[in-house]
This record gives C-alpha cells, structure tokens and sequence, in this order.
C-alpha cells in the first residue's frame, strides 16, 4: 500500500494543481495550507503520509518552522520531507533535512520522480 503524500504550500491555486497531478498519478493526496495546518494533518492521519512535499515560505508557520516541529515526533521523524519552493539554498535543504529540493516552478515527470525516489511506502 502506497502512504499518501502531503501538500503544504500557502498558494491554493498552486497547491491544488499540484494535488490533482499527483492523483493523476496514483497517489493519495493530503493538503496543508501552511505548516500548522500541516502538522494537524499529521497529527489526524493513518496512516501517515510517505513523503511531505514542503513549500518554505508560509504564513502562520512556515516550513523551516514545520520541519523543527515535526521532527521534534518520533513517529514523524523518519517522514520524507522535498522542498518544494522558489527561494531556498543547500542551507535550508541542510535545515529542513530535506532529502530533495525542487525549484519552483518545476517539471511534472522532474516532480513525480524525485517523489518516487524518495516516498514510503506502507
């Protein structure tokens, strides 16, 4: 069983494209519009998503802030985190633990394979 994936990013627009070509592609999908919202999805999901695909810059709390927090959780520790942003450096990737960064805007087959490379599965 393939885990969902989990959406975080401010612009709805955006997030909800990204959404659906992911559903497109078979994957399950879960949306946040910022790193608080996110972290309830977390706290609320089963099972817990393979991969968070993490915009950076976000009202509320952003990503860097999402990042501490949930790597704070044990269970949540081990969870794939890709920025996913138009602003960020090696440092942030480095911050966040991320294990890929795509720039914004980024190729559909470039997303679905750094997705595929590095989600969970059940």
């Amino acid at each position: 069983m393939t885990r969902p994936l989990l959406v975080v990013d401010d612009d709805t627009d955006l997030r909800e494209a990204l959404e659906e070509v992911l559903r497109d592609a078979g994957y399950t999908v879960l949306g946040a519009g910022n790193g608080r919202e996110a972290l309830e999805v977390l706290a609320h999901s089963s099972p817990l998503p393979g991969l968070v695909l993490l915009d950076m810059m976000m009202p509320v709390l952003d990503g860097l802030g999402f990042s501490q927090e949930m790597h704070a959780v044990p269970e949540w520790k081990d969870i794939p985190v890709v920025i996913f942003s138009a602003s960020a450096g090696s440092e942030t990737v480095a911050q966040v633990g991320a294990r890929a960064y795509l720039r914004k805007p980024v190729d559909v087959s470039v997303l679905l394979d750094t997705i595929g490379q590095h989600v969970r599965a059940g």
